[in-house]
């Protein structure tokens, strides 16, 4: 499972299928490949920390809503 598969999944409004992605991929390697991904991937010249700390936040969240249901 990539990253930006994952990522996908989250823009797309489709954070059943992102949970049930980071489980295969690896709850406990996911958050910090996750947030090099962002950090690799959102120019700071175009986009700013917000763009990513809203992305990181809004998947920790929805994982954690979906997954303690």
């Amino acid at each position: 499972m990539k990253i930006k598969t994952i990522h996908e999944s989250l823009v797309n409004g489709q954070r059943r299928q992102m949970v049930e992605q980071i489980d295969l991929y690896g709850l406990c390697e996911f958050w910090e490949d996750y947030k090099y991904y962002l950090n690799n991937n959102y120019d700071s010249s175009i986009y700013d920390l917000s763009t990513i700390l809203m992305y990181f936040t809004d998947a920790v969240i929805s994982y954690h809503r979906i997954k303690n249901r």
